[in-house]
């Protein structure tokens, strides 16, 4: 028992400060893989970022939503820098809105926007919920319009271990399961919600494995489900997944490190629909802008 204890303390070190000699753990990644400024946003309605997501509907452009204190409300922003629209729930709290993600749901065929209101600095909240609507198709939406979203349903979950602060919520695409990783803990928590999601009982959180890193701010999983992203603030992690293979057993083996660029209060990453790379975006903290950084990269499909 005692050696077991000292190989996980050591594992959890090196995942947590070999952040240079762990790059060379990621066998295909490119000399190429230096960040890329795609876009520069200054509106202060994107003060905030915290969670990002490449819409399945509409190409080039992404969805984004503030940190705690804003309104119930997401942005889809482009590529190239434009704030195209706001969706805004009204009715609903955003107590601390901490990610994103897309993926299945109810009607088959269509994809679903998942917004976890999952943060608890302090761990005092029982029960945290996660908001989900459908995508929309964007392709006749004014530029700049706010639009009313009043079919929200509400997800209510709590962790079987007790209260969590958690920032990271991903949809498993090929399963429908949505997964939420806790931030602050030395060895960080996976949590699981089967498919389907009922959303008229609070439900509990499976426990699926810790991992040895902490601080986890965000994450993703790919379009064909066979990769998985998560970051803290200094650095991006990085599994593949095999044919026929849960996330929690992809999530056993050791991650690769991918190259990462550190932003002020950075909290969101999400990949490449083509999965040609990844994106990351942070709050503006001081500097009253942001910048939509990606990273190519080539995923192996």
């Amino acid at each position: 028992m005692r050696f077991t204890i000292i190989v996980v303390i050591l594992l959890s070190a090196l995942i947590v400060s070999c952040r240079t000699d762990g790059r060379s753990l990621a066998a295909d990644k490119t000399s190429g893989n230096s960040p890329q400024a795609k876009a520069k946003f200054t509106d202060q309605k994107l003060n905030e970022i915290s969670g990002i997501a490449a819409s399945r509907k509409n190409k080039n452009v992404f969805w984004v939503h503030n940190d705690s204190g804003d309104k119930a409300q997401i942005f889809a922003i482009s590529e190239d820098g434009q704030l195209l629209c706001t969706i805004q729930m009204p009715g609903i709290e955003a107590q601390d809105w901490e990610d994103i993600a897309i993926g299945p749901g109810p009607e088959q065929d269509s994809s679903y926007i998942y917004i976890g209101d999952i943060g608890d600095n302090q761990a005092k909240r029982d029960i945290k919920t996660i908001y989900r609507i459908m995508e929309r198709d964007l392709s006749s939406v004014k530029t700049g319009a706010v639009l009313i979203e009043m079919a929200v349903d509400a997800i209510h979950f709590r962790f079987p271990d007790g209260s969590r602060d958690a920032e990271t919520l991903m949809s498993d695409p090929l399963t429908g399961d949505l997964y939420i990783v806790s931030k602050r803990e030395n060895q960080v928590g996976v949590y699981r919600l089967a498919f389907p999601q009922t959303t008229k009982e609070i439900l509990t959180a499976a426990f699926q494995l810790k991992l040895p890193v902490t601080q986890v701010t965000a994450g993703d999983i790919s379009i064909d489900g066979r990769h998985i992203l998560l970051k803290n603030y200094e650095q991006i992690f990085y599994w593949s997944r095999d044919d026929g293979q849960s996330i929690k057993n992809a999530l056993k083996n050791f991650p690769h490190f991918l190259n990462y660029m550190t932003e002020p209060q950075g909290e969101a990453i999400c990949f490449s629909p083509d999965l040609d790379g990844y994106y990351t975006i942070s709050e503006m903290a001081n500097k009253g802008y942001t910048i939509l950084y990606f990273y190519p990269y080539q995923f192996k499909k």
